[in-house]
């Protein structure tokens, strides 16, 4: 925690380890291992193992970092960055300089109420994602598969000209 209840415990009443098989609509099949309980895991933040490769994610929690991949036994190799303001390294963390936009998600949804047009997070997709949260926690209590009652569109992913907008609106 923070100050002034720095290093106070704190009770911690959810599981925080949950292991899932996650079935999309279209038919893919992943399975999501999550633990907030390793020290120094060797892991990068997130592993998309695929029939035909592996693709290695930068960490969700910033924006940009360099996305690997391979395919079959053939090494792994950086991909090209994409050029998204939201790619350019602001901030100074343990790691080093990283990109860190994370109300880049509020902004854009304060400009869409302005502008009278919906906005990315939506209320369906808030809603799916505590279902399907949700169902995983049901699942692991019964073991059984849940299936989920809600679903949502995919919501565009916000450009480059969208994202150098909201950059110019914060100077």
């Amino acid at each position: 925690s923070s100050k002034p209840r720095a290093g106070e415990k704190i009770p911690v009443n959810t599981p925080t380890t949950i292991h899932g098989l996650l079935e999309f609509e279209n038919g893919a099949v992943i399975t999501l291992n999550t633990s907030w309980d390793v020290w120094a895991h060797g892991h990068a933040p997130m592993e998309l193992y695929g029939e035909a490769g592996t693709v290695f994610v930068p960490d969700p929690n910033f924006f940009g970092g360099d996305v690997r991949f391979t395919d079959a036994a053939k090494p792994v190799k950086k991909l090209p960055n994409w050029p998204h303001p939201f790619g350019v390294p602001n901030e100074m963390h343990s790691q080093g300089m990283m990109a860190n936009y994370r109300t880049s998600g509020l902004a854009d949804m304060a400009v869409a109420i302005a502008e009278g047009r919906p906005h990315r997070c939506s209320m369906e997709l808030a809603l799916h994602a505590v279902d399907v949260m949700t169902g995983l926690l049901r699942s692991g209590e019964t073991g059984k598969f849940v299936a989920m009652q809600t679903t949502c569109g995919r919501p565009a992913a916000l450009g480059v000209k969208e994202a150098k907008a909201l950059l110019a609106k914060k100077k």
